[in-house]
């Protein structure tokens, strides 16, 4: 009985020599989000949608990206559809842990808009390094008119 107890001790003391220093007291990593806000139809070019994001990242070693995507139907023909997807380029997302604000242009190359139909929004933060690798915000909204 008494090599039991000894071995159970002997096993708790090097797993906890084993633990990182301060792994019970760090906190948990901030993690990354976005959300997407409201989509406008540019009045210049009809054919571009502008979509409000907002994200948080914290800092990392490797470069992010945010990419948004627009698709819609014609509620007229639904085999017409159109879509668009806008990259931003990775040194243009800040990644402090503080809330960011964007504006992306989405462009369809193939039709306009149709303001007050339904479109679907995606937007995602993708970090190749990262657990998990990325986050995304989806949501079905009526682009507004210009």
């Amino acid at each position: 009985m008494q090599r039991w107890i000894t071995l159970t001790l002997l096993t708790a003391s090097l797993a906890a020599l084993t633990a990182p220093a301060g792994a019970v007291d760090d906190p948990p990593p901030a993690t990354t989000t976005v959300t997407l806000g409201e989509a406008r139809i540019d009045p210049k070019v009809p054919g571009k949608v502008r979509v409000d994001v907002d994200y948080v990242c914290t800092v990392a070693d490797e470069a992010r990206s945010l990419t948004v995507a627009v698709e819609q139907k014609d509620p007229q023909d639904t085999s017409s559809i159109g879509f668009g997807s806008s990259r931003t380029a990775e040194a243009d997302i800040l990644c402090d842990g503080t809330p960011q604000h964007r504006q992306i242009a989405v462009q369809s190359k193939t039709v306009n808009w149709i303001p007050a139909t339904d479109a679907v929004l995606t937007a995602t933060v993708t970090n190749i390094g990262a657990t998990p690798p990325a986050s995304a915000d989806a949501r079905r909204a009526k682009l507004a008119a210009p």
